[in-house]
This record gives structure tokens, C-alpha cells and sequence, in this order.
């Protein structure tokens, strides 16, 4: 399966995490159990204290914003890219199969 994309747009107090609406359709086609989110956002403060304690934030909010509680589900894709919505830059790619989850 290609690289699903979850568009990141930085603002003045946190991050916005979100997926296109064709991207919740195939969610939901591919797991019928799954509830994709619209977005996540996460402030700042958040994001660092949570990095201290939990480890990197993309490898909690690609689960959460797709729907995908399971393990073995989320292996089917190849590659998950957080995409800077300013520049079109890839920030940060996951590998969900090298992930421990």
C-alpha cells in the first residue's frame, strides 16, 4: 500500500495533525471498525513534555488520527508521512511494521 499522508500545519500555539477526507473513506473501507479523526492538535507545552515521557509524538498520533487500534492492521502500510502544509516537506516518515507500538 502507498504512503498515507497526514498533512502537519504549525500555528502560533501548537500543531494540527490532519487526513483528507479520501483517506478516512479507505480507512474505513479497509477496517470498518476504525474511527478516523478530522484532525489532533497538540500545544506545544504538550508535545514537549510528552516527548520527555512517552517518546516521539508521530508514532502516538498516526494510530489515533487514523482509528487503528490494532497492531497487526496498522502493518499494512508501508510508510506513514507527516507533510509540512506550508512547504510540502516531509517532516517525519513511520514505518509501522519497524514500530513498536
Amino acid at each position: 500500500m502507498d504512503a498515507i499522508k497526514i498533512k502537519v500545519n504549525k500555528q502560533m500555539d501548537g500543531y494540527s495533525f490532519s487526513i483528507s477526507p479520501s483517506i478516512r473513506e479507505l480507512i474505513r473501507k479497509l477496517f470498518p471498525n476504525a474511527h478516523p479523526a478530522n484532525n489532533i492538535f497538540v500545544g506545544y507545552d504538550t508535545q514537549s513534555n510528552f516527548e520527555i515521557y512517552a517518546g516521539k509524538l508521530e508514532s502516538h498520533i498516526y494510530p489515533a488520527l487514523l482509528g487503528v487500534e490494532n497492531k497487526s492492521d496498522l502493518d499494512q502500510f508501508d510508510e506513514i508521512q507527516f507533510v509540512d502544509t506550508q512547504t510540502g516537506n516531509v517532516l517525519h516518515k513511520v514505518k509501522p511494521r519497524d514500530e513498536k507500538i
